[in-house]
């Protein structure tokens, strides 16, 4: 697993007098592929009739540092934007459709119920990870790209961070800094790359088994492909080893 990163502030919260201590105060969960079935951007650019090639590249050239920030978010706006006009009832219709994996929302509850905090980290747009906040009763999200519609709700202008990951942490530490908590007390569940600065900074990042990240399983805490796994790692003693992996059957 990846060593932890110097993260200004964090110092470790005491332990209670008696040792006894449930291992998590609060739980940050990516959103797409991680609590669901269907991908946002992907829906969304079939939906408008975009080939999917378009968004990889522009992924590729901007984290390869071939365009800069201003240039990249005028080409995302342009290709969103490039089969016509976009309205916000339309991504929302889009958005509204996305399936969660069954056992989310009763695991997402059950966390709520047991007093710990639930908070949605996504690299995804700013409209689509609010809904998803609502529809699971979360409170705190955060979001990169950001959809900005006129008075007549057609789509003006989009603004996203290039380094996502890095973007993910700051909100992590926004998260804490607000709570009054210390990363190590938080379980992050993730799929991606972008999860990885996330996964090292609290040590304990659960990755959510996807068949596009084998290669990221050496950077996990665990590796789970039921979501329903994470209820577990809450509910009991967080395992002396950091670097062994829990495998279990497929979500159906």
């Amino acid at each position: 697993m990846t060593a932890p990163f110097d993260c200004p502030g964090s110092t470790p919260s005491p332990a209670p007098p008696d040792g006894r201590r449930r291992p998590f105060d609060a739980v940050i969960a990516d959103v797409d592929d991680t609590l669901t079935i269907d991908n946002s951007a992907r829906e969304l650019l079939t939906a408008l009739g975009i080939p999917l090639r378009g968004l990889a590249d522009l992924i590729r050239e901007s984290e390869s540092g071939r365009i800069r920030q201003q240039v990249a978010d005028q080409r995302l706006l342009a290709l969103l934007t490039s089969t016509g006009q976009v309205t916000r009832g339309a991504a929302e219709a889009v958005f509204s459709k996305i399936r969660l994996r069954p056992s989310v929302p009763p695991v997402i509850r059950a966390f709520q119920r047991a007093g710990l905090r639930v908070g949605l980290i996504s690299a995804s747009f700013n409209t689509y990870v609010e809904r998803m906040a609502v529809r699971l009763g979360a409170t705190d999200w955060y979001s990169n790209v950001q959809l900005m519609f006129d008075d007549a709700e057609l789509l003006t202008s989009v603004n996203f961070t290039i380094d996502a990951a890095r973007l993910k942490h700051r909100q992590l530490h926004d998260f804490c800094t607000r709570h009054g908590l210390h990363p190590s007390r938080v379980l992050v569940a993730g799929d991606s790359k972008y999860d990885l600065q996330m996964f090292a900074c609290t040590g304990r990042g659960a990755l959510m088994v996807c068949s596009h990240n084998t290669h990221l399983h050496p950077h996990a805490w665990r590796v789970v492909d039921r979501i329903d796994e994470l209820a577990a790692l809450t509910a009991a003693p967080a395992p002396h080893s950091v670097d062994s992996t829990i495998h279990l059957a497929s979500e159906r």
